[in-house]
């Protein structure tokens, strides 16, 4: 055995030693958590847009009610806003992750609108660019109360739609307030991970994973 006092140098040295390992640790994870914080911001933030959103009833939710979620997610009216007629916007993106990282990137919007006191109208958009570029595939999902003289089927309506340039243009959901459960829960199934998965997601079916299968035989249109 050693003596008493290399024993004591030996326990000294092991508590230094396992000090200077929590030490590193604590500074790697104070050093990973600003950056997991910047990465997943832009995902958190478009699920709580989406389930603000989610809390307005076609037909039922009023302009008070609109407001307040307007409040509450920072959403802006895009005009002239009174209880007759009233639209808020609002919109992210994950421009804030480096580019390399990212990629094109993806955004994010949910759109609500008031007529007559009551809410009539809710758009949610996902596509693949950040805010202000050219979306090569996105995903858009309108909601209203009834479709009126817009050839609709009802309570819900997808399709796909395709460009020469542009394969998985866009996927296009309308519904009504009559959709089932099921419906409802397959076609609001966003892939929110896009946001801050490396290199981001290719394109629209990646950004709903749910979505109809795309038609081999679609007829391209016009890019818009």
């Amino acid at each position: 055995m050693g003596t008493p006092t290399a024993m004591a140098h030996l326990r000294i040295s092991r508590f230094r030693n396992i000090s200077t390992g929590w030490l590193i640790a604590s500074l790697l994870g104070l050093s990973i958590l600003p950056c997991g914080a910047l990465l997943l911001r832009p995902s958190m933030r478009a699920r709580y847009f989406f389930n603000a959103i989610e809390t307005l009833q076609l037909g039922h939710s009023t302009f008070e009610d609109a407001e307040r979620i307007a409040r509450k997610i920072h959403a802006e009216p895009s005009g002239a806003c009174d209880r007759s007629k009233c639209e808020w916007d609002k919109r992210l993106d994950n421009a804030s992750l480096p580019l390399w990282w990212r990629g094109s990137g993806e955004s994010f919007s949910v759109t609500f609108a008031v007529k007559d006191s009551l809410v009539v109208r809710k758009d949610t958009g996902f596509g693949i660019g950040i805010l202000g570029s050219n979306h090569p595939s996105q995903v858009e999902l309108e909601e209203q109360e009834h479709w009126g003289r817009v050839p609709t089927r009802e309570p819900v309506q997808t399709g796909w739609r395709t460009t020469e340039k542009f394969r998985y243009y866009w996927f296009q959901i309308r519904m009504t307030p009559k959709a089932s459960a099921k419906d409802r829960s397959r076609y609001t199934a966003f892939k929110y991970s896009c946001f801050w998965k490396y290199h981001g997601c290719e394109d629209a079916r990646e950004l709903l994973p749910t979505a109809d299968q795309f038609p081999a035989d679609l007829t391209t249109i016009n890019q818009q």
